[in-house]
């Protein structure tokens, strides 16, 4: 994962991509044939090859992608969600669905009322975003009362669909008040960005579109202050804002708001920027990107700060970082914000000060992190999935704790 040399067992990187092609192609050539694809299913019970990661709001359940990235299980159905109790620290078999193979990030929707009913999932070998119900507690996953998820596969069109941002809304619709969930979705292959928009319990009558703003989107995320979609890229030296134009629940399109562009990246082969999160007030955001190693940091405050209005979109400083920095996770420790930046190849995670723009910790690990869920209440941890070693680390994030900022438990 040091954006140059791609390695056969680190996901999302150009291997894959050849193989969720070909296994795309094998399935539908199957399906057409009408021959049934072979293999064996996937475990319930099991960790293997965790990518995407994602924690109920209560915090007593994490969902976990299993991407098949080994193809060892079927290619249709080979991938899972498992839901995890974390108080007790195991799978919850009864609660696992079936996915589609190379599976990346998981999201929830945010009603305006209530828990999240849904999860999406970005799965790269059938090009969709898979929604996933949630059950009143959060406890089961299901698609349309079963474990399959054929019937709940929206599908993006568009290659390798890998990073996703949600956000819900109510709107009124035909003389009633439906939720609205829009996804937008980076593609690790070629120039598009999706918009999905899915009214109630609908999926099938999803809306949807693409359009050219960046090439090898790697992760897009919500902006909290301006409402606009930000998306990192691996090919070029920007991040890109768009935002959707949406028309009673349906998509009309979705359009480039600005161009931020990383004036550090080197020239040649450089280019390659992964996550991408903001502080609490959407005043800032942080990018990891490998152009060179570096944490950047985007004022995206208001342009006039009397009237709030305009987002300024201005690089404002750059913290280089040890080891190809990717996911980022914003934290409050003891009401100081933190950021932890995960670090494939260096199996560790760098802690960083945003206010004194310095590395203020580094947590080692015997496996390569990737995903990451933060749980700030009921158990102070930040869950990390460890993609080379079949588990997801534990990181004790509270302050008070002795073993504060290490590796506390494996879940396996």
């Amino acid at each position: 994962m040091d954006g140059q040399t791609p390695s056969p067992r680190s996901p999302g990187e150009a291997p894959a991509r050849w193989l969720a092609t070909l296994a795309a192609l094998l399935i539908s050539m199957a399906a057409a044939c009408g021959v049934d694809v072979v293999g064996d299913d996937p475990p319930l019970d099991a960790i293997y090859d965790p990518v995407g990661i994602a924690l109920h709001p209560s915090g007593q359940y994490l969902y976990v992608v299993n991407s098949n990235f080994d193809l060892d299980f079927r290619e249709d159905r080979g991938g899972t969600v498992v839901a995890i109790d974390t108080d007790t620290l195991e799978v919850i078999p009864s609660a696992t669905v079936q996915i589609g193979t190379f599976g990346g990030d998981i999201v929830l929707n945010s009603p305006a009322e209530g828990p999240p009913t849904r999860a999406y999932v970005a799965v790269r070998g059938d090009k969709t975003v898979t929604a996933i119900d949630l059950s009143a507690t959060g406890a089961q996953l299901s698609c349309k009362g079963g474990r399959l998820t054929a019937a709940c596969r929206i599908p993006t069109l568009n290659d390798d669909p890998f990073g996703l941002a949600v956000t819900s809304s109510e709107i009124a619709l035909e003389g009633r008040t439906a939720r609205m969930d829009f996804i937008g979705v980076a593609h690790l292959l070629g120039g598009n960005v999706t918009g999905l928009t899915v009214l109630d319990d609908e999926v099938a009558a999803f809306s949807r579109v693409s359009a050219p703003l960046v090439s090898g989107a790697n992760d897009v995320a919500l902006s909290p202050r301006n409402g606009q979609f930000y998306t990192t890229s691996r090919f070029s030296n920007a991040v890109v804002a768009f935002r959707p134009v949406i028309d009673k629940g349906k998509i009309a399109g979705i359009f480039e708001t600005a161009e931020v562009t990383i004036d550090n990246a080197r020239p040649a082969g450089g280019f390659d920027s992964r996550g991408i999160a903001f502080n609490a007030e959407g005043t800032l955001a942080f990018v990891a990107n490998r152009g060179p190693d570096s944490l950047v940091f985007i004022d995206v405050g208001p342009t006039d700060p009397q009237t709030g209005s305009g987002t300024r979109n201005v690089v404002v400083d750059v913290l280089f970082m040890p080891n190809a920095p990717a996911e980022i996770a914003v934290i409050d420790v003891g009401g100081k914000t933190l950021l932890y930046v995960t670090s494939f190849e260096g199996k560790a995670i760098t802690v960083v000060d945003p206010e004194s723009r310095a590395v203020v910790d580094n947590i080692d690990l015997f496996s390569g992190p990737y995903g990451v869920a933060v749980d700030q209440e009921r158990h102070k941890r930040l869950y990390v999935t460890l993609f080379g070693d079949d588990a997801v680390g534990i990181i004790d994030i509270d302050p008070a704790s002795p073993s504060f900022n290490t590796l506390s438990g494996v879940i396996r």
